[in-house]
C-alpha cells in the first residue's frame, strides 16, 4: 500500500515537472511519456567527485599515452614536422570523439576513459604544433582558441568540455593581455559567468529543439569554466603585480601595468547585472529600496576589491551558486574567498590592525544589510507559480 502511494506521488511530481519543462520549451509536448523520463532518471550523471576522479585519471593516462606515442614516433622523424604533429593530433581527436559517442551510447566507463585519454592526447599534440610552429603570436593563440571552442562543441563529455572551455577562455585572457586590454578580462569573464548560469534557459530558447539539450550541456560547461578562470585571473594579477611568478605577457617589453580602478569598475557593472537578473526572479526592481541596498553592497565590495583582490569576484560566484543551488560552484567560491582573505591579511604593506579593522567593518556592514533586507523587504515577498518555474529551471542538473 505504501509503495503504491509513493509511486503515485512520484508520478504526480513527474507530471508536474513535465508540465513546467514544456512551459520552458525544453521538451516536446507531443512526445512525452513515462518511458523516456524513467530512462533519463536511470541514466543520471555521476556525482561530481566521481567525474573529477575519472577526469584526473584520464589526464594521467593521456600523459602516459603521449609519452609512449612520442617515443614510438621519435625514430620516424615525424615529430620534426609541426604539420605532421598537427595531423597526428587531429587524427587522435577524431578517434577520441568517435569513441566518446560510442561510450555515450553504451554508457561504459572503460570506453569513456579511453576516449578521454586519446582525445586529450590529440589536443596536446595540436597545442604543441600550434605553439611550436612558425605561426607568429597572437595568431597561433587565436587558432588554439578556435580549436578548443570547436572541441567544446563537438566532444560529448562534460569534463572534457570543461577542460576545453577553460583552455579557450585562458587563450582569450592571453589575447586581451597581448593587446593591453587586461582590464577588460575580469568584467568579461564575470559577464560570461552571469549569462551562462543565470540566463541558461533563456539562451537555450534560441536553439532549435533538436540541439537544445546539447546546447545546455555546452553552456553549463562554459559557465563552470568561466567561473574558474575568473577566480584564477585574480591570482595572476596578484602574482604579476608583486613579481612572485608569471613572466609578463607584455609582448612589447613594457613594465607590467594594470588599472585596478577600471578593472574593478567593469567587474562591478557585471556584478550589478547579475544582481538585476537574480532580483528579477523575485519581481524586485534594481532601483527599488532593496535593489539600491544590494547595489550599494556590491559597489562597496568593488571598492574593497581594489585592495583585496578577488573579493568581489568570489562574492559573485558564491551569490550565483546560492541562487542556483549549485553546491560545487559554492564550494569553489568559498575556498577562493578564504584564500584571497588570507592573502590580504598577510600582506606586509599594511599593518595588521588596519586590515583587521577594515575586515571587521565590512563584515558588520554586510551582516546588517542582510538583516535589513530580510526583515524589511524579503519577508513580505510571497512566492507564486512563476517563482517555482524559475527555480525549477535553475536546479535542473545535467
Amino acid at each position: 500500500m505504501s509503495n503504491e502511494m509513493n509511486n503515485n506521488i512520484n508520478h504526480n511530481e513527474q507530471n508536474h515537472d513535465l508540465l513546467l519543462l514544456q512551459q520552458q520549451g525544453l521538451i516536446d509536448a507531443q512526445n512525452v511519456s513515462d518511458k523516456p523520463l524513467n530512462s533519463a532518471a536511470s541514466e543520471a550523471p555521476s556525482p561530481w567527485f566521481i567525474s573529477l576522479f575519472f577526469g584526473m585519471s584520464g589526464i594521467l593516462a593521456s600523459l602516459f599515452f603521449i609519452g609512449f606515442l612520442t617515443l614510438l614516433l621519435d625514430n620516424t622523424g615525424l615529430l620534426d614536422s609541426t604539420l605532421a604533429v598537427f595531423i597526428i593530433g587531429a587524427i587522435l581527436s577524431v578517434i577520441g570523439g568517435f569513441l566518446f559517442y560510442n561510450a555515450r551510447s553504451r554508457h561504459s566507463p572503460f570506453w569513456n576513459s579511453l576516449a578521454f585519454a586519446i582525445t586529450l592526447a590529440g589536443q596536446g599534440y595540436i597545442a604543441y604544433a600550434l605553439l611550436a610552429s612558425e605561426i607568429t603570436e597572437p595568431l597561433n593563440i587565436g587558432l588554439l582558441l578556435l580549436v578548443q571552442l570547436l572541441m567544446t562543441v563537438v566532444i560529448a563529455n562534460f569534463i572534457y568540455r570543461l577542460l576545453s572551455a577553460t583552455l579557450a577562455l585562458s587563450c582569450l585572457f592571453y589575447l586581451l593581455n597581448y593587446y593591453h586590454l587586461s582590464e577588460i578580462s575580469l568584467g568579461l569573464l564575470a559577464l560570461i559567468t552571469s549569462l551562462t548560469h543565470l540566463q541558461l534557459y533563456r539562451l537555450a530558447a534560441f536553439i532549435p529543439h533538436k540541439w537544445r539539450m546539447n546546447a545546455l550541456e555546452i553552456t553549463n560547461a562554459i559557465g563552470y569554466a568561466s567561473a574558474y578562470v575568473l577566480l584564477s585571473v585574480s591570482v595572476y594579477f596578484i602574482a604579476a603585480e608583486y613579481g612572485n611568478s608569471f613572466d609578463s605577457l607584455d609582448s612589447y617589453g613594457e613594465v607590467f601595468s594594470y588599472n585596478y580602478y577600471l578593472a574593478q569598475g567593469l567587474l562591478t557593472l557585471a556584478s550589478l547585472y547579475a544582481a538585476y537578473l537574480i532580483l528579477k526572479r523575485y519581481h524586485i526592481k534594481l532601483l527599488s529600496a532593496a535593489g539600491l541596498l544590494i547595489s550599494a553592497a556590491i559597489i562597496l565590495l568593488g571598492i574593497m576589491s581594489i585592495y583585496v583582490s578577488g573579493l568581489l569576484a568570489t562574492s559573485l560566484i558564491i551569490i550565483i551558486a546560492t541562487a542556483n543551488s549549485q553546491r560545487v560552484l559554492l564550494g569553489l567560491g568559498i575556498i577562493a574567498l578564504v584564500g584571497y582573505i588570507f592573502w590580504y591579511y598577510y600582506q606586509l604593506d599594511t599593518s595588521l590592525l588596519v586590515k583587521s579593522a577594515s575586515m571587521l567593518v565590512i563584515g558588520i556592514a554586510l551582516l546588517l544589510l542582510r538583516w535589513v533586507l530580510i526583515k524589511g523587504y524579503f519577508a513580505h515577498i510571497k512566492p507564486n507559480a512563476n517563482d517555482n518555474q524559475e527555480r525549477l529551471s535553475c536546479t535542473i542538473k545535467f
